[in-house]
């Protein structure tokens, strides 16, 4: 593992949100090494209503905080927010980097590795005096539905895809998590790897996380379908209606907050059916038990272009607990063909997941497993590690 190091990690989510691959990949970097996690900048129309309402003090100054040894997070002061045009983006640009350097000094941490996590967060890249430079994608950006954007369709697209070239070729190293990943941005840069996402083995692989006690669950018949991830565009909910109006004495567990923007009405009609159960965020040391209550966890994506570039976490997850995995066909579930049950046809999903049901033994659990074992976080932060090392010696 890389060792001896003062890592900036530059996050889209914050620290205390689901955890991701960043707070897997630096909770286990910050054993050896000094982790500044740097939560997401506000942006000026977030700030415009707290500061009517509040005054001044909406705009805090630079929080810093330690959940682990060796790991700070970092909260942007609120009074240097993005702000879209000169000369004020440039006077909140200055104010930001001052405040992150003052964090910086304060810890010691000098020549820095920057690691950015989304085509949107490299504005420090080459400000902050740092030894290399990580862009590290683990989605295709260009394929998100914009929330609230002046910019649509083809113009988001080309607007995402022009941002991310630019700090990709503004990086010493870049990682992506998926092979499609690879494909479609090995021609930006000369040192580009694809290292997949992982599991927590030793967590989703506890026999004693097996669900019998969750207050939620308590009676609940079988079989019992799981999904555990966030509730948002991904997901197919037209398939998932039918499904749970399909198979009525089958019970649905959906574990997991709602982000959802768009087609909220098909999740309130799937919130009706009396045979779904969702029960909102849990604390990541407690998914392994809902995973396990189930007979089945799925994966019900909707085929498109952000999913075909993913690599999801749950499948590892999933995996590491011995359910058995349905999903729709995308690649990284056909990666693992062999032990995952893949709606291949039209209409086919209710079929693959009988076939699962009905094969399910302790045997091919343990085969699962097995499987699992050669994909876990610390053999993903080792490899990562190795190619940091390798372009550290490059540029000394």
């Amino acid at each position: 593992m890389l060792t001896g190091q003062n890592i900036i990690c530059f996050a889209p989510n914050t620290w205390d949100d689901i955890w991701r691959n960043r707070h897997q990949i630096m909770s286990r970097l910050a054993k050896q090494n000094r982790i500044l996690f740097v939560e997401p900048t506000v942006y000026l129309r977030q700030v415009t209503p707290e500061l009517r309402r509040r005054g001044p003090l909406a705009l805090r100054r630079t929080h810093v905080y330690s959940p682990l040894e060796n790991l700070w997070v970092f909260q942007w002061p609120r009074y240097a927010p993005i702000s879209g045009r000169p000369p004020l983006s440039n006077l909140t640009f200055n104010l930001r980097r001052r405040s992150l350097q003052r964090v910086m000094n304060h810890l010691n941490m000098s020549d820095p590795i920057l690691w950015v996590f989304q085509y949107n967060l490299g504005e420090m890249v080459g400000h902050l005096q740092e030894r290399l430079s990580i862009y590290h994608a683990v989605d295709e950006y260009s394929a998100y539905t914009p929330a609230q954007s002046r910019v649509k369709g083809s113009s988001w697209q080309n607007t995402v895809r022009r941002m991310e070239a630019d700090v990709i070729q503004a990086s010493d190293l870049v990682f992506v998590t998926s092979p499609l990943l690879y494909q479609s941005k090995k021609h930006l840069h000369s040192h580009i790897y694809w290292v997949a996402n992982g599991v927590d083995y030793d967590l989703f692989a506890d026999k004693n996380q097996d669900g019998t006690s969750l207050p939620e669950l308590a009676g609940a018949s079988r079989p019992l379908i799981g999904y555990s991830g966030v509730i948002n565009e991904k997901l197919d909910l037209v398939l998932l209606n039918r499904l749970a109006q399909e198979r009525p004495h089958w019970q649905f567990l959906f574990v997991g907050p709602v982000v959802l923007r768009h087609d909220l009405d098909l999740l309130r009609n799937l919130e009706r059916q009396p045979n779904t159960h969702f029960v909102g965020r849990q604390a990541l040391e407690a998914l392994p038990a809902y995973m396990r209550a189930c007979d089945a966890c799925l994966i019900p994506y909707k085929q498109d272009e952000w999913t075909r570039n993913i690599s999801s976490l749950k499948l590892y997850e999933y995996m590491a607990t011995g359910v058995p995995i349905v999903s729709t066909d995308i690649p990284a579930a056909r990666e693992f063909s062999d032990i995952v049950w893949i709606d291949t046809d039209a209409g086919g999903f209710t079929q693959a997941i009988e076939q699962a049901l009905s094969a399910d033994s302790s045997e091919r659990r343990a085969r699962q497993q097995a499987v699992a074992r050669q994909h876990t976080w610390d053999q993903r932060v080792e490899a990562l590690s190795a190619k940091i090392a390798e372009r550290l010696a490059a540029t000394a």
